[in-house]
């Protein structure tokens, strides 16, 4: 518990100016929202003129912008990755930065087993990403009533929310198990992103082809698609139950490789 908190203290000042980050997003994107509706200007004819390939890559494809919710369900594929590097970030430096900072030696020599040195600073990064999460649905609620004319969309809203959380797990454990596993874990979190990156362009590329559907299954970009869930208004079971799966996995090996590793002192 005494890891645990200590690991929350430490990445307040972290979670504060990510949250502000966030909230800044949402201002800009629902005041260009706003812009736009009061001019009379049709959003989806501006979008309509873009290459197909483009609209994909930018998370326009199949929305309905000119509504409250398509608008904001495209602005969740942006959330998601801001979120998803925030998270990837997270897990790979509350697993790496005793070995970075060199006080790996004070840590392990304190009675507290390997098991739950690793699994408390899990809980405190599983506890950050759900608060950023929250802070993002919650200014979300509050601020859209000053932009959007139409109907409520509160709900909308919430059930998108989940789908960004389980972005958000993926990466956590994505930049944990590196920094687990790797010998030099200072450079978890850069390889962590650059797999951030890829399966984020994986799921543009499958946007813009049907011929590679199958690649769907390489990216959780796709199995949590803002576009599809909201158009469906549903989640697909089988994603879910493959994303506790591999998160298990990631987890058992994290564990696996941290508890027999040699640190980097």
């Amino acid at each position: 518990m005494n890891i645990y908190l200590k690991e929350l203290k430490f990445y307040r000042k972290s979670l504060f100016f990510w949250s502000l980050a966030i909230i800044a997003f949402l201002l800009a994107a629902m005041s260009k929202y706003h812009g736009y509706s009061r001019s009379g200007t049709s959003i989806n004819d501006l979008i309509g003129s873009m290459p197909a390939g483009l609209s994909a890559v930018l998370g326009f494809k199949g929305l309905d912008l000119q509504s409250a919710g398509g608008f904001f369900a495209m602005c969740v594929v942006y959330l998601a990755i801001m979120l998803g590097v925030h998270a990837v970030l997270l897990g790979s430096g509350i697993i790496a930065k005793e070995e970075t900072d060199k006080t790996i030696e004070f840590l392990i020599a304190k009675p507290v087993s390997r098991n739950r040195i690793l699994f408390s600073k899990l809980l405190a990064a599983l506890t950050g990403i759900a608060i950023l999460n929250v802070v993002t649905a919650v200014s979300s609620i509050v601020m859209m009533p000053a932009f959007n004319e139409g109907p409520s969309i509160n709900g909308d809203i919430l059930f998108l929310m989940p789908s960004v959380f389980f972005i958000q797990l993926w990466f956590l454990i994505i930049g944990a198990s590196f920094a687990a596993i790797m010998r030099r874990p200072k450079r978890a979190g850069m390889y962590s992103a650059a797999v951030l990156l890829a399966t984020f362009v994986i799921s543009a590329f499958v946007d813009i082809t049907d011929k590679f559907g199958f690649l769907k299954y390489m990216t959780p970009f796709k199995y949590f698609d803002s576009k599809r869930i909201f158009s469906e208004h549903s989640y697909n079971v089988t994603y879910i139950i493959l994303t506790f799966a591999i998160v298990t996995v990631l987890l058992a090996v994290s564990r696996f490789a941290y508890k027999n590793r040699d640190f980097y002192v």
